[in-house]
Parts: structure tokens; C-alpha cells; sequence
């Protein structure tokens, strides 16, 4: 017995010094990590996923690649992380939308956007912003909503297409004021903001970076804003929760990195360290600014949680707007 339990006890410590060593130093091992970016190059979300690539292989002192995985609304990328081996050196730098919308737009995606994956860190968030023209005869969001309530079916708003962060929250919006607002679809924003301002439609919801050039011109007028407060950069526009008194109501994009699932934990709270460590320095703020995100950092169960809680929010709403997922 006394050798059984000696065995059982030299084992036991066996595991705990190789959990260490593991935590401490036996990853990366000089070995190349991968980040996989779903989207194409160029975008905001890639010259921030560079960003953080360049300060975390000055901290690990390993090799740390981008690489861009763009199609299927970022489904390719996606499926390409949960297939990786769950050993670290693989990772994806992403937006909401792999995980909150296209598995409910695309049948056969792939993967679950909950379960196949291991929360790192959510890094960064970019709120929506309701705008309309600047000759328009939209003061507020209330002179939208007294105008749709007074004129039926006569209102529309330009949609990025759906399953957007412009048509999913433009929706949200369009239920708790309870009105009726056709969405016209368009492939670019810039093309729908050239016809916001050239008042050939009234309202669209773009990103706050993607309107800002516009409204600091004078070109178009902000009505609402999706993040938690009120930006620094234009105080004077009201936020969602605000207006439609909803404290916990936000519009916004996240931005953040996952691991293939069964990551083992020592190394995503490495990684979670790591990178919460690049983002508080002054590099990473001077890029975020320059891209128009917004801190948010969070850690890997706090980030699990909001995945889960989009993900089902989002799968209701398609389904409450009769939106099927595509063969």
C-alpha cells in the first residue's frame, strides 16, 4: 500500500511540474504561432491583428505570424482554427461575426461557434452609429420613430446586407421602437453612405470609424451610438441605451483571439497575459485609436460568456426575421 500511495504521490507531483514547466517556459519553445485572421488584408481588423502579432513575438521571443483565411463571412478562417492541432501555436484574431451570425446564415459551416473553441481574449469593440443627412428631416431618433409610426411603410435605411452588424442592429432598433423600416440592401459602404448623404435614402448604421470622416465634415448627423457610453470623439450623440432606456443595450463589434478547443488552460492563460500586456501599452492604444476601436479587454470565461450570449441572440433574431440559413 505504502507503494502504491508513493507511486500515486510521485505521479501527482510528475503532473504539476510538468503543468509548470509548461506555464513557464515549455511554450512557445521557439516554435512559429500562428494567427489566423478571417477576413482579408488591410482591414481594420488585420492592421490590428499585425499590431498585436509584432508586440507578441517581442515578448515571447518567438516568431509570431498573420495569416489571412478570408471567405464564407469568415467561416473558412474559422473552420481552419477548430481543426488545428490544440497545442498553441495556432490561433485567430477575429470580429463578432464568425461566432454571432454566419454558422446561422450558412448551413454546414463547420463548426460551433461555442463549443469548438477556447476563449483567449477579447481585445477591443467598435460601436454602430445610427446617421442620416445632413439636410435630412431627422433631428433624433425620436423624429424617426414619430415619423414611421405617422408614415407606415414608407421609411427605409441602407443595409450592408444581411446578417450585417448594420441590418442586425438596425433590427433591434426597428423592434423596441416598434416600427416598420425596409432595409435596401447595398454591397459597399461607401456606396451607401454616398447616397445617405446625397439623401436618396435617410438612415443607415455603419460603423462609428466608417462614419466619423463624415460627420466631423458635416456630411451627415449621428442620431445614436451603440457603445456602453458616450464617445469622447462626438459626446454630443446619445447612445441606444440612453435613448431607448436600456442600460444594458450596446450595438457594437468585438474583436478577439481563440484557440482551437482543448487548448490546455496553462497556455491560454499565457497567452491571455500576453496579450493583455500588449494591449496596455502604448503602441497598441496609438493603433487602436487609429483604427477607431475602443478598449475592451476581457478574460477567456468572461469572453466564453459574451460568445454564448451574441451567438443566441443572434440565432433568435434570424429566426424571428424569417432569415434561413443558406444550402
Amino acid at each position: 500500500m505504502r507503494k502504491i500511495i508513493r507511486a500515486l504521490a510521485v505521479a501527482t507531483a510528475a503532473l504539476g511540474l510538468a503543468g509548470a514547466a509548461l506555464a513557464q517556459g515549455g511554450w512557445p519553445a521557439g516554435k512559429t504561432v500562428r494567427v489566423i485572421v478571417p477576413f482579408g488584408a488591410g482591414t481594420g481588423l488585420d492592421v490590428m491583428a499585425r499590431g498585436f502579432a509584432e508586440r507578441l513575438a517581442e515578448q515571447l521571443k518567438t516568431a509570431v505570424v498573420v495569416e489571412n483565411r478570408e471567405g464564407a463571412g469568415g467561416t473558412v478562417g474559422a473552420l481552419a482554427v477548430a481543426h488545428a492541432p490544440a497545442d498553441g501555436y495556432t490561433l485567430m484574431f477575429t470580429a463578432h461575426a464568425p461566432f454571432a451570425v454566419a454558422p446561422y446564415l450558412q448551413s454546414g459551416a463547420g463548426y460551433d461557434p461555442v463549443n469548438d473553441f477556447a476563449p483567449v481574449a477579447k481585445v477591443a469593440q467598435i460601436p454602430m452609429v445610427l446617421i442620416t443627412g445632413a439636410n435630412s428631416r431627422f433631428r433624433s431618433l425620436a423624429d424617426v420613430a414619430a415619423y414611421a409610426k405617422a408614415n407606415p411603410g414608407k421609411l427605409d435605411y441602407a443595409s450592408s446586407g444581411i446578417g450585417t452588424p448594420s441590418h442586425l442592429h438596425m433590427e433591434v432598433i426597428k423592434r423596441e421602437l416598434g416600427v416598420d423600416i425596409a432595409a435596401v440592401p447595398y454591397k459597399s459602404t461607401g456606396q451607401a453612405m454616398t447616397d445617405v448623404i446625397g439623401g436618396q435614402l435617410p438612415l443607415y448604421m455603419p460603423s462609428f470609424p466608417a462614419a466619423l470622416p463624415q460627420m466631423k465634415a458635416g456630411q451627415v448627423r449621428g442620431l445614436a451610438i451603440g457603445s456602453a457610453k458616450r464617445s469622447p470623439v462626438m459626446p454630443d450623440i446619445p447612445t441606444l441605451a440612453e435613448l431607448l432606456k436600456q442600460p444594458n443595450l450596446e450595438a457594437i463589434v468585438w474583436y478577439g483571439f481563440l484557440a482551437p478547443k482543448g487548448t490546455p488552460p496553462e497556455i491560454v492563460e499565457r497567452l491571455h497575459a500576453e496579450i493583455a500586456k500588449a494591449e496596455a501599452g502604448p503602441r497598441m492604444k496609438e493603433l487602436m485609436d487609429k483604427v477607431g476601436a475602443e478598449a475592451a479587454p476581457a478574460a477567456p470565461r468572461e469572453f466564453a460568456q459574451q460568445i454564448q450570449r451574441d451567438a443566441e441572440a443572434s440565432r433568435k433574431l434570424l429566426a424571428s426575421l424569417g432569415v434561413k440559413a443558406e444550402k
